[in-house]
């Protein structure tokens, strides 16, 4: 690995991460700030990869412990590393697990958090050519989204929030998945690049045992006219 600090730039956080391999971007942000918009106590993230997500909600007076769930030894010990960093080791811990074995694996506590959140895999294993560094993170080839899903699913409380990012074209899958899991989808958010552009992203928030009912929030653009982060983006990375 070729590991670099860098600066979170919430909270004056830093985090170890590795420049040969994946790196977190706007998304991981955007999953963090949109699942951290309710209060919470105990959250899981799945597909955690370096952490970024578990840091970020640990910033939230609400959050009590936040827990990290990846199946890569290299990333794992990277998250392990910026939370001692930051030492915010005493609420915030990471596993090196499955998710595919959530039912089966007695680390991953059933009924124990109040939010799950999960920025997995977005493209299926048919979709293309796959990279050698970052295949797992970016193609499901060690879980699909039932298996998220299905995790999160274990792992939340009744009445529960999942929060999840993806690929519009997941959209269908991501509500009929959810749907069928008992975890009505609630909430839902687009965001493009910038205006008159098409959503790149959506993010998805859940309720374990909720009633029907799904509510549409405006589109939220990244860049703004002058190339930069719009006043919401600069918000939601603390800048404003």
């Amino acid at each position: 690995m070729a590991i670099r600090l860098d600066d979170l730039c919430i909270n004056g956080y830093k985090i170890y991460q590795d420049d040969a391999g994946f790196r977190f971007g706007t998304d991981a942000v955007l999953l963090a700030w949109f699942a951290g918009t309710k209060k919470f106590t105990k959250a899981a993230d799945l597909c955690s990869g370096n952490g970024v997500i578990p840091i970020i909600l640990s910033t939230h007076s609400c959050c009590k412990e936040a827990t990290g769930y990846e199946i890569d030894f290299n990333q794992v010990e990277l998250a392990k590393m910026s939370a001692k960093y930051n030492k915010i080791e005493d609420r915030v811990s990471f596993f090196q697990r499955d998710i595919r074995k959530t039912d089966t694996d007695g680390c991953f506590l059933h009924g124990y958090f109040d939010l799950v959140t999960a920025n997995p895999p977005y493209m299926t294993k048919d979709s293309g050519l796959v990279s050698d560094s970052l295949g797992s993170a970016r193609t499901e080839l060690t879980c699909d989204l039932a298996d998220v899903v299905s995790a999160a699913k274990l792992l939340l409380k009744h009445g529960g929030r999942f929060c999840m990012i993806n690929k519009p074209e997941r959209l269908t899958d991501a509500i009929c998945i959810m749907r069928s899991s008992r975890i009505e989808p609630k909430r839902l958010l687009l965001t493009a690049a910038k205006q008159g552009k098409k959503p790149e992203l959506f993010l998805i928030e859940g309720i374990k045992g909720g009633k029907p009912g799904l509510f549409c929030e405006p589109l939220m653009e990244i860049y703004g006219p002058d190339g930069k982060y719009t006043e919401k983006l600069e918000e939601i990375y603390g800048r404003k």
